[in-house]
């Protein structure tokens, strides 16, 4: 059964209106037609079973039968400075929110190569792998951040760089608490210093040197449950 993202979704609603971008998606690409089934989402673990009633393709309509709230998954919150390539930040995105991302920050490092978003696509990507994975709960997307404020803000997590330190050895078993992943050319050492002030524990991913967007997304993997 396809599935459509509804935000404003309430568990009271007995009827409801897609967007018209969800709409168009429905009658025009899918075909649906009147009677037909669809499930929606509102990205915060309310999912509705309804089946059309108009079908219109600017604003289709729809009556619910059937709610479920779903409870919430495990925190996994990872911080990352944006790749050059976007086209590699973005598989990211869409990979890390299949395996159950909760939250992504974007860091501001000394040493990153990107500085500007395109958040909104971002979110349309991370909205489309919600939905294709059947995932409940779209994460929370946190717009660029210092490093500083963001371990200032966000306390006692973990971070990965590729200094010569004591290291926390498994991913597996971490305690709650985000993960921040450097740029391809790594943190600075005062940057490291920032985070182990404000209680950050050192990571080691294995021998091998990994890509940013791959020790994102191995971090992501192994914190799942």
């Amino acid at each position: 059964m396809a599935i459509f993202y509804l935000p404003q979704l309430q568990e009271q609603d007995k009827e409801i209106v897609l967007s018209e971008e969800e709409s168009k998606h429905c009658i025009r690409v899918l075909r649906f037609k009147v009677g037909d089934a669809l499930s929606i989402v509102n990205g915060q673990g309310l999912t509705a079973e309804a089946t059309i009633s108009d079908a219109n393709p600017k604003k289709c309509k729809a009556n619910i039968y059937s709610c479920v709230v779903h409870p919430k998954t495990q925190d996994i919150h990872i911080a990352v400075c944006p790749t050059k390539n976007a086209d590699r930040l973005e598989w990211l995105i869409e990979k890390a929110v299949e395996l159950g991302l909760t939250r992504i920050t974007f860091l501001h490092s000394k040493n990153n190569e990107r500085t500007n978003l395109k958040l909104e696509r971002i979110e349309k990507i991370a909205i489309a792998a919600m939905k294709q994975s059947k995932r409940f709960f779209l994460p929370e997307i946190i717009p660029m951040m210092h490093i500083d404020k963001f371990t200032a803000e966000f306390p006692g997590g973990y971070i990965a760089h590729c200094y010569e330190t004591e290291k926390h050895l498994a991913v597996s078993g971490l305690k709650n608490g985000p993960v921040i992943i450097g740029p391809e050319g790594d943190f600075t050492q005062e940057e490291v210093d920032i985070a182990m002030r404000n209680g950050y524990t050192a990571l080691d991913l294995g021998p091998f040197r990994l890509r940013t967007e791959t020790a994102a997304l191995a971090v992501v993997l192994h914190l799942q449950k």
